[in-house]
This record gives C-alpha cells, sequence and structure tokens, in this order.
C-alpha cells in the first residue's frame, strides 16, 4: 500500500505542465503506480480546463480548487489503471522490466535492468547514470538486503521513487510507489529492508554531502 505521496503543489505543476521535467519524470512514474495521486492529478487537469474556459490564462494553485471542483465531474475510479496506450511498452522488454518499471520511466532504459552500466558506489549500493546534466542527476539506485546507505545530505532537492523493496529512513517507511522528497536541511541515513534488495528512482540536484567523520574525510573522492 503506498502511504508516501507527492504533495499537491506537485501534482498541481505537473497538471499544469509547469514542472521541470526531471520531477514531471517523478511524478509520472509515481501516478503510473499510485491510483490515488493519478486521480488527484486529473482533477487538477480538470480544474486548469475549466479555468482556461473561463478565460484564466493563470497557472491553478490550491486556493482555486474550491471554487470551481463543484463544476467538474467526479475523478475517474482510483481503482482504474493507467491508460493501456502508456502500458503499451514500445520495444520488447524482458520480464524483470516490465515488473519493475512504470512505462514513463522505460524509454530511459534499454531492453534490460541487467544489461545497464550499473556501477559500485558504495558497501551494498549499485547506480546506474540515466541522465546527468548541469546540476541534475537522474540515476537508478539499487541497495543491498538490509544495507545501510552512509549518512549525507544534499545541495539541493532529492526526489526518490521506490520501484521495489523498501527501506527505513528515521521513523518512516518507504514501499513500491512510495516517493520521498529531501533537501539540505535533512541529514540522513536509509536502510534496505531485510525482506529483499531495493530498486528505487532518484532525481537528485546539486552535489551529494557525506557527512560524519569518515564522510567527510571521503567528501573530496566523492562527485554527484
Amino acid at each position: 500500500m503506498i502511504t508516501q505521496h507527492l504533495s499537491d503543489d506537485f501534482l498541481i505543476e505537473y497538471a499544469n505542465g509547469a514542472l521541470a521535467a526531471p520531477e514531471s519524470l517523478v511524478v509520472g512514474n509515481h501516478i503510473a503506480l499510485c491510483a490515488e495521486c493519478r486521480a488527484r492529478v486529473e482533477t487538477f487537469e480538470d480544474v486548469s480546463a475549466v479555468l482556461l474556459e473561463d478565460g484564466n490564462t493563470e497557472a491553478i494553485s490550491a486556493d482555486a480548487l474550491d471554487a470551481v471542483l463543484s463544476r467538474i465531474e467526479s475523478p475517474a475510479d482510483i481503482e482504474s489503471p493507467a491508460d493501456e496506450a502508456d502500458a503499451e511498452p514500445r520495444i520488447q522488454f524482458d520480464q524483470a522490466t516490465l515488473e519493475l518499471i512504470p512505462p514513463p520511466l522505460r524509454s530511459y532504459l534499454g531492453d534490460s535492468l541487467s544489461a545497464l552500466n550499473w556501477k559500485r558506489t558504495g558497501r551494498g549500493l549499485e547506480e546506474v547514470s540515466l541522465l546527468r546534466e548541469d546540476d541534475v542527476r537522474i540515476s537508478l539506485l539499487r541497495i543491498r538486503v538490509g544495507q545501510k546507505v552512509p549518512s549525507h545530505t544534499h545541495g539541493g532537492e532529492e526526489f526518490t521513487l521506490v520501484l521495489s523493496g523498501g527501506y527505513s529512513d528515521g521513523d518512516t517507511h518507504y514501499g513500491k510507489g512510495d516517493v520521498s522528497v529531501a533537501d539540505g536541511e535533512m541529514d540522513h541515513a536509509p536502510v534496505a529492508d531485510d525482506d529483499g534488495p531495493c530498486l528505487c528512482l532518484t532525481v537528485r540536484r546539486g552535489s551529494t554531502r557525506l557527512t560524519g567523520p569518515i564522510g567527510r574525510f571521503l567528501n573530496p573522492m566523492v562527485r554527484g
């Protein structure tokens, strides 16, 4: 069951087409897994359409919802699947990739997860970079069973979407479909679940900084 969702602010920006492409990738894959947020995005899109019909070309805000929600139909049944066209693979992916990777992310991959250029980035950690430009990095991250990620913080926001398995970060648990948003104010050390490895999609802005005595020593050798 998905319990950690993106805020309405992100969903509204996504519905308006105003969210940056890297963050839109996270939202698109989250709503492919999360029927509740998918229905909310559809509602926000309907609200935006009503405002445009009224000649209001400004992006919708959370405050605008109450005024127009009564004028649109109820959002689609939240148990309904994603559009069949979105679910149709463009290339022939192997079964493991089809089972783990939502349709919006598949265009960033080859036909197999195992064929990607995975690199060991730490004890029990593997990463493959899908896109890196300016200060933005989009990656897949695999965390070994029970592995703790070294304590770190961020120069900008980090979005993490769990694709399989799960992890705990402080008192919060994240499972498949859950999303976390961390920033430079957050110093954390996620720990993968004991019942299987964890696969995540991450979008990071700015650099990652290790914390703690050993981390500070290693920081000059860490890239991204």
